[in-house]
């Protein structure tokens, strides 16, 4: 989409993040393509070909065959079976009055789709962690061949986390904090920063939105294109599965009638037309695979919300991830109480997202790089802690007495780097 973007609008080529999985990618990066695509193909068969071809009277001269053309396609039409009569002037009849604004309305899903990643990146932002800064160095560090720039990537990551999570562990005083902070361990009625599960639960709520989304589209299309769209793929299977024509639909039909009055010598003639829609070809197949896809990507954002939910709700399946993430280091004994420690007291929600976010687009390896440094860090804060509080001992004497030799020899190393440097 990058690149299309920047041939449409001169823009420089955009990057796309990785701040989330690849189903949410579905829905912001490939459906917005498929629909701005699909948005480009009808504009062009409208303005370039021939959107409708009226049969017209023998009268008519080549400029009332235009004007009949150009007037039935801004007036709209309606469709009529052929094996009916036409309905009387007073009559209602089922006007077909969406194909002018066939791309416009593709080009209002392609927005559409991308409005809860917007959503996603503005409340990440207010976390005070740059959760796409963050996902692109861990990307760029797999893709080296550099042992010495990946190593220092995995820390650049794991200082960050770590520097997020021990920046929220203030959590506030007093009977209210504690009630809220136990709440919001086991459910998201309290959430924020400093109850550590502020981008968990910002992630899932755009997983709500993406699917939301997708189901909300089909019943907009109800609204714009006046049929039952959110039963037009079922209807189109039920047909395929009886062996009938499923082309031959009443929503997009290709032969459909026009009135229009045309005012002559102070008297009005009225004149009935039947016209071709040759663009309903490009609408029907384009809108049947609208449905399908609006419906994958509900039942994929579905079990998506539900693996998140699992993952970032049962603590302990992700003690359990956590171990295995840590079997590979050596002369670690892991605990159960020290890794539910690590994992609900120091890493809490929004650290387990993070790592979970890293597994998901880079693999467990890559996640369990930065859960081994995390670990790592967490145990010497833990050592420190637990440190005696009891002043250090007094220096020996030939602890004092190697005092200024070992000032003398600095001085001289100070000197020697700056005659270099000169």
């Amino acid at each position: 989409m990058s690149k299309v973007l920047s041939l449409l609008f001169g823009m420089k080529e955009v990057r796309f993040r990785c701040d989330d999985d690849f189903v949410d990618r579905m829905s912001r990066r490939y459906s917005a393509t498929i629909f701005l695509l699909f948005s480009i193909v009808v504009t062009s068969k409208q303005y370039v070909g021939d959107p409708i071809f009226c049969w017209c009277p023998a009268q008519f001269t080549d400029s009332h065959k235009h004007y009949t053309n150009m007037i039935c396609w801004v007036s709209n039409t309606y469709y009529v079976p052929l094996e009916e009569t036409l309905p009387d002037t007073g009559q209602p009849k089922a006007m077909i009055s969406y194909y002018q604004w066939v791309p416009i309305i593709l080009l209002c899903q392609a927005m559409l789709c991308y409005v809860p990643s917007l959503i996603w990146r503005f409340s990440s932002k207010r976390s005070g962690f740059n959760v796409a800064a963050c996902m692109e160095a861990a990307i760029a560090g797999q893709r080296t061949n550099y042992a010495d720039i990946r190593e220092k990537t995995v820390r650049y990551v794991v200082h960050q986390i770590d520097r997020y999570l021990v920046l929220r562990t203030n959590r506030g005083k007093g009977v209210v904090a504690r009630l809220k902070y136990s709440f919001a361990r086991y459910c998201c009625w309290f959430y924020g920063n400093f109850y550590g599960n502020f981008l968990m639960v910002c992630y899932m709520i755009t997983k709500l939105l993406y699917l939301v989304n997708s189901i909300v589209q089909l019943y907009v299309l109800d609204y714009f294109l006046g049929t039952d769209f959110h039963m037009y793929g079922i209807e189109v299977l039920r047909k395929l599965y009886q062996g009938e024509d499923w082309s031959i639909s009443s929503r997009f039909p290709r032969v459909t009638m026009c009135d229009f009055r045309i005012r002559h010598m102070n008297q009005l003639h009225r004149y009935v037309v039947q016209c071709v829609l040759p663009i309903n070809l490009f609408n029907e197949k384009i809108f049947i695979f609208v449905w399908f896809w609006l419906c994958f990507l509900a039942m994929c954002t579905i079990i998506s919300f539900l693996k998140w939910s699992w993952k970032s709700f049962y603590w302990p399946g992700q003690v359990n991830w956590v171990k295995r993430q840590l079997r590979p280091m050596e002369n670690v004994k892991l605990q159960r109480s020290t890794l539910r420690h690590f994992t609900e007291n120091y890493l809490k929600r929004d650290g387990m997202f993070l790592l979970r976010l890293i597994g998901a687009n880079l693999g467990n390896v890559a996640a369990g790089e930065v859960i081994c440094g995390l670990w790592n860090n967490h145990s010497t804060e833990m050592r420190y802690d637990r440190a005696p509080t009891a002043p250090p001992p007094p220096p020996t004497d030939s602890q004092a007495n190697n005092r200024p030799r070992v000032k003398e020899a600095a001085q001289k190393l100070m000197r020697r780097i700056r005659t270099d440097s000169v």
